[in-house]
């Protein structure tokens, strides 16, 4: 035997509104769906069907009383294929009469929302997380100081090596060129944490873009990648603003995003008392 399930058969008070229901939130052809005097079937991909039942004729064919049949003890999932999916899926539940109960929320592994049917029956709708989808963080502040300085400040080894605390350090500023930097000096997580990448965009004194991988025991079974841009605007006479974005896959979620404005903003900070 090779098990599987190729039914799923589901108790509904109200038939016609339930079919209803589901007919708008799967969007299904005709001849994917079928009735029949106290059941409707709709036929799903990979060969599986989910069944509508009425409740009086579900509660004499699995011998319960009908009090005893309830929809908190099943959830449903569907695999969208990607966040926008979801988002569709969740507005098309919340326009046929469903509830939303979680908007579409970004997570390590992806994106995830759910919805109650008509029935209160729990579907969760997901899509996993794809290398394109990408998040950006941003942070900038101001400095008595000409785009310069600050410029200098961001390609200067002896400030980034102040900077994070580093322990090794090589850099080859220019377009094309590459830099690795590692410290084991992280009280919270001692071991060797590395960040390396390549320069990708060089405007003196204006902008610099470079990829950054990091390796280390916040990642200990993959690689995070991100890329960092960093803009120079002289906003008034030596007065310049440094803008700092993030943008990675990594960033999927609300904490992993408030950890790294936490992070580049101390780096801004600690870039002024460092040029003090």
């Amino acid at each position: 035997m090779n098990p599987k399930i190729d039914i799923v058969t589901i108790p509904v008070e109200n038939l016609d509104l339930s079919t209803g229901f589901y007919r708008e939130v799967f969007a299904l052809p005709e001849d994917k769906i079928s009735s029949g005097e106290d059941h409707v079937a709709f036929f799903l991909e990979g060969e599986m069907s989910l069944v509508l039942y009425e409740r009086s004729g579900f509660a004499q064919m699995t011998e319960q009383h009908e009090d005893n049949l309830n929809a908190s003890s099943v959830i449903f999932s569907h695999t969208a294929k990607d966040t926008k999916e979801v988002n569709s899926i969740l507005s098309r539940a919340l326009r046929a009469g469903g509830t939303v109960t979680k908007e579409g929320t970004a997570d390590d592994w992806g994106y995830t929302g759910l919805f109650k049917d008509t029935n209160g029956y729990t579907w969760e709708i997901m899509s996993w997380l794809e290398t394109d989808d990408t998040y950006t963080i941003e942070v900038n502040r101001e400095y008595k100081y000409k785009p310069e300085i600050l410029f200098d400040a961001w390609t200067s080894p002896q400030i980034l090596k102040d900077l994070f605390g580093l322990t090794e350090i090589d850099m080859d500023v220019r377009v094309g060129g590459s830099f690795r930097l590692a410290t084991n000096q992280v009280k919270e997580l001692p071991a060797m944490h590395t960040e390396s990448g390549e320069y990708k965009v060089i405007e003196p004194y204006k902008r610099i873009e470079k990829s950054w991988n990091y390796e280390g025991p916040m990642s200990p079974d993959k690689t995070l990648n991100s890329e960092i841009i960093l803009e120079f605007n002289e906003t008034q006479p030596n007065v310049t603003k440094v803008v700092l974005r993030e943008i990675s896959s990594f960033l999927s979620n609300v904490d992993k995003r408030n950890q790294a404005r936490d992070k580049w903003t101390h780096a801004l900070i600690e870039i002024d008392a460092l040029l003090e």
